[in-house]
């Protein structure tokens, strides 16, 4: 598989920091009772909070508690009668057989620096959109929920896709699943996230088990097959 450029030079070793590391970029545990109940809803006209109840205490979940589905749809429910203009908006041709998806929906907010809980299968353009294969111009016909979270903080499970080295890794590729870890099938540009980590921290290698990271999520205007088409910057990575 092709790293981006950007991410092979890191890997090695070409934005190495000078001097010592401010820390290793994990947060370790968390607080029992920290569950998050605020929620945002993105797409609409302005992103509104759909709930202002603030968590005390807030810490970084464990990385090996099970991520419940955190998505829900709040769109219009007569949404799907209404493809042409739900294709326009999200700048989908009207000539293809994409399915559009729903404009708004809502996501949880949780742990270190009140960030958006999202899932692959939020970023997965097949379920989303019913894109296969994934087109050059995905990123102009995606809903206006999911072109809200560029730029927005967000956590994310995955796999650590191995890197070139097992320490200090300032950059590493997120996977959605352990058989593309393991070389088992081939990925689609969607189950990738370029990951590239908080300047002055770095992280180890994690093999065979699911982690969080929380980062600034970004969706790639160049779309190159078989390569992430999602960043993450100014990333941590939390662990138990």
């Amino acid at each position: 598989m092709t790293l981006c450029p950007k991410l092979e030079w890191m890997l090695a070793g070409g934005v190495l920091l000078a001097g010592t590391l401010a820390g290793c970029g994990h947060v370790e545990g968390e607080a029992a009772n920290s569950n998050a109940t605020a929620t945002v809803t993105l797409g609409s006209l302005t992103d509104v909070s759909a709930s202002k109840s603030e968590p005390t205490n807030v810490q970084p979940a464990s990385a090996n508690q099970e991520v419940a589905s955190e998505t829900v749809s709040a769109g219009d429910p007569s949404a799907e009668n209404k493809s042409s203009n739900t294709a326009e908006l999200t700048g989908a041709n009207s000539t293809t057989n994409s399915t559009p998806a729903d404009e708004t929906r809502s996501f949880k907010v949780e742990g270190p620096e009140q960030a958006i809980r999202v899932s692959f299968d939020d970023v997965d353009l097949l379920k989303v959109l019913n894109l296969d294969p994934v087109p050059a111009d995905a990123p102009e016909r995606l809903p206006k929920w999911l072109k809200a979270l560029d730029g927005k903080r967000i956590r994310v499970r995955g796999f650590m896709f191995p890197p070139f080295q097992d320490t200090d890794i300032r950059g590493f590729v997120l996977a959605r699943d352990n058989q593309i870890c393991c070389f088992g099938r081939t990925p689609k540009e969607y189950d990738l996230i370029d990951t590239f980590m908080r300047k002055g921290v770095a992280t180890h290698y994690i093999q065979g088990r699911p982690f969080d990271v929380v980062g600034v999520f970004h969706i790639k205007s160049d779309i190159e097959k078989y390569t992430a088409m999602y960043e993450l910057e100014d990333a941590i990575v939390i662990e138990k």
